[in-house]
């Protein structure tokens, strides 16, 4: 089994999918976020003052605060996960490896912090500084994280308060994950090209190639009704004919411009795609993401070639395939931008290159805090200045 388990990354990161303005993520971030008040783990707020550094990665210290919010939220997950009701920390997970929950909660933690340190140290290596531009990008994201919280006449402590007890982030992890958000950014354009212009057309041949892409759009005659139910027999036959009428036709066509230009004016009179409105342009997928048969019938054509008649559990289709270039959009961003063909496979290297210093950062922890007791951790916990004190003292 796989050590690291995708569904425990750290939760999406409250200012982010408040402020919605982040071009660019650091990580990719489950939308399981436990944000309950009353949450068995959240304890650990109060095991530790605030900062206590727990670590050193590549240089740059861990604090308790910042191990605090990603423990709570990845322990959360593994209990879950777990099914364990109560749950064990001392339970095995891995059979093979002997491999307990508690080791594996360490691990995912770990994980977590070394995504936003790397980058950190990384910046500082690549001569990137934060300066008055990243203050002013900071200082935005926490604004827009208190409109969107308490409000626009919301104060910075009320805003404060709903993170610690709604999220287990302070305003100080708040404010360093907004920093990393920074760097990332500095250090994507910097390697890679704010739309990835620095990758070579090598490059974006291999990440279409390894990826699998595919870019087709297709004319959909249902088999359901809007409630999803089955059409009759006589009804299914009829969509059966006008699916083969129109892909007969098209397939006589010669001419490839006035065959993409007929199958557009069929598509946009006929087809029954809910999806047409917002991809007009057609789809562009990777292997599992559509219907099975409509990706091998997708796959078997050449491009500009018109289908058969392929049938799903959407209906039936006529699909055109078409071609791909670096200027092809295949996804929207987080603030709603396209994302090409060419800034997805900067994505993709820049995904891989932090791997790599992932694998190769210095991790160093203070005594003790690389084998926890969760146990006590979660434990309730008398305050002694910690967050309390040091958010609203």
């Amino acid at each position: 089994m796989k050590r690291q388990i995708s569904i425990l990354l750290i939760a999406a990161l409250l200012l982010f999918a408040l402020a919605g303005c982040t071009s660019t993520e650091v990580q990719n971030f489950s939308d399981d976020e436990a944000a309950a008040t009353e949450n068995v783990y959240a304890n650990a707020l109060t095991a530790y003052a605030a900062d206590k550094q727990v670590a050193t990665i590549n240089g740059t210290p861990v604090y308790w605060n910042e191990y605090a919010y990603n423990l709570i939220n990845i322990a959360t997950q593994v209990a879950d996960y777990s099914g364990l009701d109560p749950m064990d920390w001392n339970a095995v997970y891995d059979e093979d490896s002997g491999e307990t929950y508690g080791e594996l909660l360490q691990e995912n933690v770990e994980q977590s912090l070394l995504q936003f340190h790397v980058i950190e140290s990384k910046a500082a290596e690549e001569g990137i500084e934060f300066g008055d531009e990243g203050e002013a990008y900071v200082q935005d994201l926490v604004d827009q994280t208190r409109i969107g919280l308490v409000g626009e006449d919301g104060t910075e402590d009320e805003m404060a308060e709903h993170l610690l007890s709604d999220y287990f982030i302070d305003v100080d992890t708040m404010r360093y994950q907004a920093k990393i958000q920074y760097f990332y950014e500095q250090l994507f354009n910097k390697l890679f090209g704010e739309n990835g212009e620095k990758l070579s057309d090598e490059d974006i041949a291999s990440f279409l190639e390894e990826n699998g892409y595919l870019n087709a759009k297709h004319i959909l005659w249902k088999t359901t009704d809007d409630e999803g139910n089955d059409l009759s027999d006589a009804d299914k036959q009829a969509q059966l004919q006008k699916a083969q009428a129109a892909a007969a036709e098209l397939k006589a066509i010669s001419d490839q411009e006035a065959r993409v230009a007929r199958f557009d004016e069929i598509m946009n009179a006929e087809s029954e795609d809910p999806g047409l409105a917002a991809y007009p342009d057609g789809y562009v997928f990777t292997s599992g993401q559509m219907y099975e048969e409509f990706e091998n019938g997708t796959a078997a054509l050449e491009f500009y070639e018109v289908s058969d008649v392929v049938t799903s559990g959407a209906g039936y289709h006529v699909i055109l395939r078409l071609p791909m270039d670096e200027n092809t959009v295949i996804d929207q961003d987080t603030d709603g931008s396209d994302v090409t063909v060419r800034k997805a496979a900067a994505f993709d290297a820049f995904s891989h290159l932090a791997d790599g210093w992932m694998e190769d950062a210095e991790v160093e922890w203070e005594s003790g805090f690389d084998s926890l007791n969760f146990d006590e951790i979660f434990s309730e916990h008398a305050s002694s200045g910690g967050f309390f004190k040091k958010i609203f003292g």
